[in-house]
């Protein structure tokens, strides 16, 4: 029984120790990357517009993307669109309880964080024939996060796009960003966002 207890306290502790780790998260992110500290804003567009992401320079990647989303520089706006399929590194405390942190892609939070004015790039990569699934998904993401007020308005500013491109490839990718965005609608606005999906009518 003694033992049991013992565990028992242990697990807590762990838990407690990794979720304010967690929580500590973005403070941390101050410190990860020494050579890109003193940058200005341009610099570090300069920077991610110039980098190919690699083990060694991930944890550099993340700082630039996440001190342009926290000053919500707009024109980054491009560079981190090309992004949002970056996954940053996990920290020690996420590897040992995987599943923790759903902040996992951070050119997709700091365009959440820009708002409004990244809405046109958001939507080329909704529309773009990208090759990856995760930078699609999470600018769709982004453009509900943008209407998160207003989520039949989101979905149907999409419907909108797609009844109005002439491009199969498009409206078959805009199509399925529709389904996408559905799964943001809470109960209350599900009926709205279903009716959004087909008449493109908020």
């Amino acid at each position: 029984m003694r033992t049991t207890k013992v565990a028992v306290v242990y697990i807590v502790l762990c838990l407690a120790v990794t979720c304010r780790a967690l929580g500590q998260e973005h403070d941390r992110f101050e410190n990860v990357c020494s050579s890109l500290q003193n940058a200005t804003p341009p610099d570090l567009v300069q920077y991610l517009n110039g980098v190919t992401p690699a083990e060694e320079n991930r944890w550099c990647i993340t700082w630039a993307i996440h001190k342009l989303g926290k000053e919500r520089y707009e024109p980054a706006i491009p560079a981190l669109v090309k992004l949002l399929d970056f996954r940053r590194p996990q920290t020690r405390g996420e590897e040992t309880f995987h599943g923790l942190s759903e902040e996992l892609f951070p050119a997709q939070e700091a365009l959440e964080l820009i708002g409004t004015k990244a809405q046109p790039d958001v939507l080329l990569a909704i529309e773009g024939d990208s090759p990856s699934s995760a930078a699609r998904d999470n600018a769709v993401a982004v453009w509900m996060e943008i209407y998160k007020y207003e989520r039949p308005k989101g979905v149907a500013a999409l419907k909108q796009e797609e009844i109005k491109v002439d491009n199969e490839g498009i409206k078959t990718r805009l199509a399925s960003a529709i389904q996408k965005a559905l799964s943001y609608c809470g109960r209350q606005d599900e009926a709205a966002c279903q009716q959004a999906a087909v008449t493109g009518v908020p």
